[in-house]
């Protein structure tokens, strides 16, 4: 019995990884056409890729604000996904985006291609990332992430006539990994919620308040990626050609690393998320804060190499959380894939476009609008997380006995269970949430599926009026402090 499920996981693990490597196909398609160190941009030059760039990220947004308008008129329901409707939408965008890169179109029609074919691709991938547990969410970003900077690494050496043919079969493989046969895990193609589910409302709270920190901080790293696009409008140094490609494949490789670090963890039972959101995520903010102020002062290629790693490492971080946070909140809130998918394409479209534009009006001063926009970003994040308690238990008296402390949480989570009137689960499941506990960890304690603690959190949340776990938390422990 027991090597059969060693044999399971073992197959179960290669499908997963062969998938993951197939998604970072398709995040080279998108470094080959916006990234600045893109084997066509570094053939073409800056300012004649620019409206291809601009392009692509205009059919990012397009898609992406049709989809937020589809799904707030819908009420952002769930919508009934299966397999065979990722593999055509798959399918149609990856035909749309090798019509971008194979036929000769202008510049700004070609990145429109490109951009609204990668956009549908990535709707697929989204929902195809919703399926799989945490553990799995972090390996296929990983291992993503990895495949990305391996084949931008081949990209930079191929001849440059056979650069659109290669991103074309990059493309295919894009779509080929939505064929494979990876089981959709815990969601069924058809599984419903069990029991009553949340209003569109509070749905929406459900899934902002599980998103919005890594989603802006993104955002904010698209709008920075954006303007540091064409540094010659900003009259910096910044390192170019093959050292810059260099970095971005080593920065691409530490956030790979870090990813896969975090998936052992999460198969541990531990909140990866937790752990990527409160410190990881921070100290990356560091990087970009400090990291203009070195631009001015005379330093070293050793020194530039190092940031600039560091900055690649960044975007490849912020992206990944914001697409696992994305992913996760809407199987949690029960909130539309795609209306998450639709808040991720037009912010990052909205984004690249402001940041490809504002050099132009701000000129060198620009370099610094990062450093600021992130130290907001930072404090506004302090000041949010400040009545929240991170981690197992509550803030006490340096006297006071941690055993008491427990029995006051407990005593508190009973008072809340009779006020809102929990099942006998629902108080099981709300307790270990009080005390910080993972999905996994959760699920594993109450010998129940992650799916069946899902709903039973939503319920609770329902019942509670809240939205969000660090709600939760925050009731109880200002309960436990009182």
């Amino acid at each position: 019995m027991e090597k059969r499920l060693r044999d399971g996981w073992a197959t179960s693990s290669r499908a997963l990884a062969a998938a993951s490597c197939c998604f970072g196909a398709l995040i080279a398609v998108l470094v080959v056409a916006i990234h600045r160190t893109g084997a066509m941009v570094l053939a073409a030059g800056l300012a004649a890729w620019k409206p291809f760039a601009g392009a692509c990220f205009a059919g990012l947004l397009v898609l992406g604000g049709g989809l937020v308008l589809f799904y707030a008129r819908e009420g952002f329901d769930r919508s009934s996904w299966c397999r065979r409707r990722r593999q055509v939408i798959g399918g149609i965008g990856a035909l749309v985006a090798v019509v971008g890169w194979l036929v000769s179109l202008p510049a700004l029609a070609g990145g429109a291609a490109e951009g609204l074919g990668v956009s549908l691709l990535l709707l697929a991938w989204l929902d195809w990332f919703a399926r799989r547990t945490m553990a799995e969410r972090f390996f296929c970003t990983g291992l993503a992430f990895a495949t990305t900077g391996v084949a931008s690494a081949l990209l930079f050496y191929v001849p440059m006539t056979f650069v659109p043919l290669g991103t074309a079969v990059l493309v295919a493989l894009a779509w080929v990994g939505l064929l494979l046969p990876v089981s959709d895990g815990a969601i069924g193609a058809n599984a419903q919620p069990e029991g009553e589910g949340l209003s569109p409302k509070e749905r929406l709270r459900s899934f902002a308040a599980g998103t919005w920190r890594p989603v802006v901080g993104a955002f904010i790293t698209m709008f920075v990626f954006g303007f540091t696009w064409d540094t010659d409008l900003m009259s910096i140094t910044l390192n170019y050609g093959a050292s810059l490609a260099f970095e971005k494949v080593i920065g691409m490789a530490l956030g790979a690393a870090l990813f896969a670090g975090l998936s052992r963890f999460a198969r541990r039972g531990g909140d990866a998320q937790r752990v990527l959101f409160n410190t990881v995520l921070p100290l990356m903010v560091l990087v970009f804060v400090i990291r203009p102020y070195f631009l001015d002062v005379p330093t070293g290629a050793f020194v530039l190499t190092v940031f600039g790693v560091l900055r690649e490492a960044g975007f490849a971080l912020f992206l990944g959380a914001a697409w696992i946070a994305v992913s996760d909140a809407a199987r949690e809130s029960d909130v539309s894939t795609g209306f998450g998918a639709g808040i991720l394409l037009a912010g990052f479209g909205t984004c690249g476009l402001a940041g490809l534009g504002v050099a132009y009006v701000l000129g060198p001063i620009v370099s610094y609008m990062g450093a600021i926009l992130f130290t907001f970003y930072i404090v506004i994040i302090a000041i949010v997380n400040t009545p929240i308690v991170d981690g197992a238990a509550a803030k006490a008296p340096a006297d006071a006995p941690k055993d008491d402390l427990e029995t006051v949480i407990a005593r508190h989570c009973e008072a809340l269970s009779d006020t809102w009137a929990l099942t006998p689960r629902e108080r099981e499941v709300m307790a270990l949430l009080a005390r910080g506990h993972s999905y996994p960890y959760i699920a594993k304690e109450l010998v129940v599926s992650e799916n069946t603690v899902r709903t039973h959190v939503r319920n609770v949340y329902r019942k509670a009026q809240i939205g969000s776990r660090e709600e939760l938390i925050a009731l109880i422990h200002q309960g436990a402090d009182a």
